[in-house]
């Protein structure tokens, strides 16, 4: 039983919240009030008409009295939103020197079924005095998702990031290079007879890459898997020169075993 009170109860915030939200397209409530003559209106409904619709751009004409106002009267007006959650500062819809208010944009930040923040822009036009006394002003309701800031700011942060990944990879790659031509080794085929017409590959050495100070060392052959011949013992001795000579005195007696 307790448990079924409590489920209702969730159930019931939930519908109340979602009844203090908007969707697309419900007018929000909208009250304004004027100032003139050093005195104020009281607030009073806009109509659906002339109010903003949630998530819709769109622009209408909002008419205020004239009829008791002086040219040279100054006229303000301010505005409420969203049962009076947020308010404008007193607009001067003419100031009474010729300067009538001729587009008021209202930007109105909003995410999921909230409104967050609302802004005013103001643009004047100059009414000559044969003119006659403007009695309404062009309200333009622009909406504005905070969605769309943070994907923007999102694909900010992944593009700067993708380029330091792109850094660090094009940087490790360099280093992984220098390394490996660092250890590189070379082949080099031994002859039983090297001063016959068609020479017999006896095997292959394999080297370390020469340099000018040791000439290159024999890390292996092909007949055992880590067993250094004496050549290497040669070669660190006397250098890669000293194992050149050591072969050119070899090769006579190389050449009587295989006649």
């Amino acid at each position: 039983m307790e448990c079924r009170q409590s489920l209702l109860l969730v159930g019931l915030l939930a519908m109340v919240g979602c009844a203090h939200g908007f969707f697309r397209g419900d007018p929000v409530q909208t009250f304004k009030r004027m100032q003139f003559q050093g005195k104020r209106t009281m607030w009073s409904d806009v109509l659906v008409g002339q109010g903003p619709l949630y998530a819709v751009d769109r622009s209408v004409e909002l008419n205020y009295p004239y009829n008791d106002i002086a040219a040279s009267d100054t006229l303000k007006m301010q505005l409420a939103y969203d049962h009076e959650k947020f308010s404008s500062e007193w607009i001067t819809v003419s100031d009474g020197n010729g300067n009538h208010l001729d587009v008021l944009t209202v930007e109105l930040v909003y995410s999921g079924n909230e409104i967050h923040e609302i802004r005013h822009k103001y643009r004047y036009k100059q009414v000559e005095p044969h003119e006659p006394h403007p009695d309404r002003i062009t309200v333009e309701y622009h909406w504005i998702s905070e969605a769309d800031t943070d994907t923007r700011m999102g694909l900010d942060f992944l593009f700067a990031a993708g380029c330091c990944v792109t850094v660090l990879v094009v940087f490790v790659t360099s280093s992984d290079n220098g390394d490996l031509s660092a250890k590189r080794a070379i082949v080099v085929p031994e002859y039983e007879n090297p001063e016959a017409r068609k020479p017999k590959i006896k095997k292959f050495l394999l080297f370390d890459k020469e340099s000018e100070a040791t000439g290159g060392r024999v890390i292996g052959d092909n007949d055992t898997e880590s067993i250094v011949t004496n050549a290497e013992e040669e070669v660190l001795t006397r250098g890669w020169q000293g194992l050149r000579a050591r072969k050119v005195e070899e090769r006579p007696s190389d050449a009587k075993k295989g006649e």
